[in-house]
């Protein structure tokens, strides 16, 4: 679905290279996370795969084809990008205007528009926003209809830039079991985050960036379980994981799951055998 082949990147032909020979594929429905330091190189990726980026050296593929020369235009069409800071993504005068923008202008049917808009606002918890001014929301609710209004235009390619920022537990996991069911059924979903809780419980994998190259490209739990790795990319281990793998070492059968409900699950169950 998307492939980078020894792509590297800088802003003028004389400055620092932001990306560095990155060669790396994700396939079509994978639910892939890009973590890493402030300053890493990540945002720069990520706009590589939509086309606001093109490489300095190197190759974009997406589908099998070199996008380096496609109009932004099309690229739209397959790539929807939500950035980190929704203010430099909504204009509109309310929430339903703001979502019914981007399929109007790919020639969606109205009907269609409709039924969508509603599907997503109600999967988001944001129905009673949608007569609102997108700017008069709080931080945490712009950040919700800037990637809803990404989503309603069906694209193959997901990509948001910290979409839990600002979100409480609730709007996360509502968010998070929705970009999976998407993923699930096709749609490659690819996140920025520092939420390492977040991409614990819905991510497949882990793509680690330090200094615009790519440190480690493995299965999300075994880039979280990986202590030195975290420690030296400035992440921190996510708390459950961190206890479930302290009591492996205690309990040679203590299962370690992939999902924060099941490690919660599964120490409750410790606790039960111990009041026994």
């Amino acid at each position: 679905m998307i492939e980078f082949i020894d792509v590297s990147f800088s802003y003028d032909k004389k400055g620092i290279t932001v990306l560095n020979n990155l060669t790396f594929k994700i396939e079509k429905g994978e639910f892939v996370a890009i973590v890493g330091k402030n300053g890493a190189g990540k945002t720069t990726l990520l706009k590589h795969i939509n086309g606001l980026l093109r490489p300095t050296i190197g190759q974009v593929k997406i589908e099998d084809e070199n996008i380096v020369k496609k109009p932004l235009s099309e690229m739209a069409m397959t790539v929807g990008l939500a950035f980190q800071n929704p203010n430099h993504q909504l204009f509109a005068e309310t929430v339903m205007k703001e979502l019914e923008f981007g399929p109007k202008n790919l020639g969606s049917d109205s009907n269609e528009i409709e039924e969508k808009i509603q599907e997503i606002a109600e999967h988001f918890g944001i129905t009673h926003l949608l007569e609102r001014n997108p700017l008069e929301l709080s931080g945490g609710e712009r950040r919700l209809v800037s990637i809803a209004s990404v989503l309603t235009m069906n694209q193959s390619i997901l990509v948001l830039d910290e979409p839990t920022f600002g979100q409480d537990y609730r709007q996360k996991k509502r968010l998070g079991n929705f970009l999976k069911s998407l993923s699930e059924k096709g749609i490659t979903v690819i996140v920025v985050s520092h939420d390492l809780n977040f991409i614990l419980d819905f991510a497949q994998r882990i793509i680690v960036v330090s200094q615009g190259e790519i440190l480690k490209d493995e299965s999300t739990f075994d880039i979280l379980s990986d202590e030195i790795l975290l420690e030296k990319s400035d992440l921190a281990q996510p708390v459950l994981l961190n206890l479930a793998i302290n009591l492996r070492k205690r309990f040679d059968d203590f299962p370690l799951s992939y999902n924060s409900d099941e490690l919660v699950e599964n120490l409750q169950q410790i606790l039960q055998k111990g009041e026994k």
